[in-house]
């Protein structure tokens, strides 16, 4: 008989039945860790107060700040964001259910490549973005949206093939969220998997409603501050305090002695689809190497397939038409370089800890998303349970937020304002806004009941994304970036190569396996093929015909889009200068391409050398995971509050002074403006006085001090 248990750390998993040693056949069994009430005081509670607080600071900034709630503010937030909004706002956009959930599975997975290469593998396209986000705003500063700008270029057909895909990108997107969020409530307290489902979108629906774009970048920075706090916690839990683990060289020799060669793997001291023994595709079986088949497929599935959810999300593009033009490149670099430490750090801890505790998961639970769940239980018990379900809330409604707003500016100007009402007023843009926001809000409820219903689970859907949305990749960056470009290309190249991937992926399945089915159809061969043939097939058809035919655009037509309800702007006037643009676009080349090639090309290179990490390589490995997350973490918290502390003075001072004595200033100010509307010269004559004033005060001044 075998030593029963194989390790003295993981004995509560194992016990004795007869001769045999004999492992717990799942980590949660099926059964709830928490009551149902905290399930539902999680997801009621916490959505009652942000829908609330939320739709409060949005009320607060319109009341003492003066922010005009119309159309336009609802759908871009007055495109005056500053850098470290947009910066938190990308974070939390990106920080899916996958992003906490997904990436501990692949660490689960494969070891310490798994959560690399989930981070600089969804990373590198934010870097990218920023390139796409300044462009924008040199060559249509006046758009709401992607598929305005598609219209405006390419035409009436090109607008209806890339409103599709980009739809499409939303749905998938939203099931992701809801699917790894109901899975995960539904784990740990017992919630009705259908009824989560519908209700973690209710909160939501309330403050995008009241609110609209800002109101979802308000709900952003607070989510984003939650998910932070809760990510530096758990990381120096498992690398630091924790009595079972604590410090990097315990999680180095566990990690080393759950995949010996000598452990006994077979029925029943392991069961099938439980980590035990050498990783197979992994250099000397083990969990401590880059050395990994199986990271490096993720890898490439997890680029191209993040590349869609990117590019051809209107999320990203609304974020960048909200931003400030001297913002935008750097909020898109520092939100990209933030988010690594969230899959990095909180994977490379709570990923790594399953196995270093020798939890009995499965594969079905790993790809439900329930790693990260066992390791905060397994670690803290119920309060690492009630953290972890907090941290996934704010993952889920934050980002959902985004994909409401996407679709509700796609439906309101590229359906209403195009094909129905070309002549809408504000208020009816606004009407049909929030009627969307409504509608999408619920219909996500529905998707979700529907992929639960069929079996489809996040770790699926997350390798299967890039091959349905990766075709449309190339010709949505050639949109903005290569004149040549043609309509006809686009068009050809989006769906022949959603098409080809689609068949690829299925033949791949068919051939490989003999069957095609949910379980064949997510394995790492056929959806490396698929990916990589939908997303490269809809690159070189269109760039072939537009070398064939070029269009020789000359990005008039998209400067012409016109914006509803013209507002007074507080932007300076050099924001669009044609230098300044093109500065921060050399800036964000230089910068994106130069973190990509590092992140993807230099880090897994220099990494490749050790073969299988040493105890100090590891350490080092630990240290930067911990160092990464803390800063990231600073930085999005600080940052935004001390970018916006004048409003945020402002509103202070509002709300502790005499409402009458406010409005007398109001009023008096538009007296002023008005005043000074009338008669051109009372500004010039206005600020010549107060320089003279100033003038007079410092020449006092000096007077005195000599």
């Amino acid at each position: 008989m075998a030593t029963c248990p194989p390790f003295d750390f993981s004995d509560k998993y194992y016990h004795t039945s007869g001769n045999s040693c004999v492992r717990q056949t799942s980590f949660f069994a099926g059964k709830a860790v928490l009551n149902q009430s905290v399930g539902y005081s999680v997801i009621l509670g916490f959505g009652a107060f942000f829908a609330f607080f939320t739709s409060f600071l949005v009320w607060l900034e319109k009341r003492y700040v003066g922010a005009r709630h119309t159309s336009e503010w609802f759908n871009t937030a007055g495109r005056n964001v500053k850098t470290g909004l947009i910066a938190s706002v990308i974070v939390s956009q990106w920080t899916w259910a996958a992003t906490i959930l997904q990436s501990s599975n692949v660490a689960w997975q494969y070891g310490v490549s798994g959560p690399f290469w989930y981070a600089s593998g969804a990373t590198i396209q934010v870097l990218l973005f920023g390139v796409m986000a300044i462009e924008i705003k040199r060559k249509a500063p006046h758009a709401h949206t992607v598929c305005e700008i598609v219209k405006a270029r390419w035409g009436t057909a090109a607008h209806l093939v890339f409103l599709v895909f980009c739809f499409m990108t939303n749905i998938i997107v939203t099931a992701m969220l809801l699917l790894g969020g109901s899975a995960v409530v539904n784990a740990l307290t017992g919630v009705n998997i259908y009824a989560a489902s519908f209700l973690i979108p209710l909160g939501v629906i309330v403050y995008t409603l009241a609110g609209g774009l800002k109101a979802t970048f308000l709900a952003s920075y607070i989510h984003s501050v939650i998910v932070h706090l809760v990510l530096v916690i758990f990381v120096y839990l498992v690398y630091t305090s924790s009595s079972e683990l604590g410090s990097p060289s315990v999680v180095y020799r566990r990690l080393a002695e759950v995949s010996s060669r000598s452990r006994m793997c077979q029925e029943p001291i392991s069961h099938n689809g439980q980590a035990c023994g050498p990783v197979s595709g992994n250099y000397q079986g083990s969990y401590l190497t880059m050395l990994s088949s199986g990271g490096l497929v993720f890898g490439i599935i997890n680029i191209v397939g993040n590349f869609g959810t990117v590019f051809v999300d209107n999320g990203y593009w609304v974020s960048a038409i909200a931003a400030r033009p001297s913002s935008t490149h750097k909020g898109y670099l520092l939100g990209g370089l933030v988010w690594f430490a969230v899959p990095f750090s909180l994977a490379t801890s709570l990923g790594l800890g399953a196995l270093a505790l020798d939890l009995p998961l499965t594969a079905s639970e790993a790809s439900h998303g329930l790693v990260p769940p066992a390791t905060a239980m397994a670690l803290m018990g119920k309060g690492g349970s009630v953290l972890l379900l907090t941290m996934l809330f704010m993952a889920v409604t934050s980002a959902g937020s985004s994909e409401l707003i996407a679709v509700s500016s796609l439906c309101t100007y590229d359906i209403y304002r195009t094909y129905i009402n070309p002549d809408a007023t504000g208020k009816q843009i606004l009407k049909v806004s929030r009627t969307v926001v409504f509608s999408f809000g619920c219909f996500m409820g529905i998707l979700a009941v529907i992929l639960n219903k069929a079996g489809v689970s996040l770790g699926w859907m997350y390798l299967a994304m890039g091959v349905f949305i990766g075709s449309a990749v190339i010709p949505i960056a050639f949109m903005l970036l290569w004149r040549k470009a043609n309509a006809f290309g686009a068009i050809l190249g989006t769906i022949v190569g959603c098409v080809l991937g689609i068949i690829t992926w299925l033949s791949v399945t068919s051939v490989e396996y003999g069957r095609v089915n949910l379980d064949t159809t997510g394995r790492n061969a056929p959806m490396l093929a698929g990916n990589l043939v939908s997303i490269l097939t809809g690159g070189a058809v269109h760039a072939i015909c537009s070398f064939l035919r070029p269009q020789n655009y000359d990005w008039e037509t998209t400067k012409q889009i016109t914006i509803v309800e013209k507002e007074k702007s507080e932007l300076a006037v050099d924001e669009f200068k044609e230098e300044k643009l093109i500065s921060a676009k050399k800036w964000i080349v230089k910068w994106g391409i130069g973190f990509t090639f590092v992140i993807v090309v230099l880090w897994p290179l220099f990494s490749l050398p050790a073969k299988e990490f040493s105890k100090g390589y590891f350490t080092f490995w630990a240290v930067v995971a911990i160092a990464w997350g803390t800063i990231g973490s600073a930085v999005i918290i600080v940052l935004p509050l001390a970018e916006s502390w004048q409003t945020i003075q402002s509103v202070m001072i509002g709300m502790f002074t005499n409402d009458k004595l406010v409005e007398k200033i109001d009023e008096l100010n538009l007296k002023l403006e008005t005043i000074i509307k009338a008669v051109p010269d009372a500004e010039r004559i206005y600020l010549l006085e107060k320089g003279k004033i100033k003038k007079d005060e410092t020449s006092l001044q000096m007077g005195h001090i000599s």
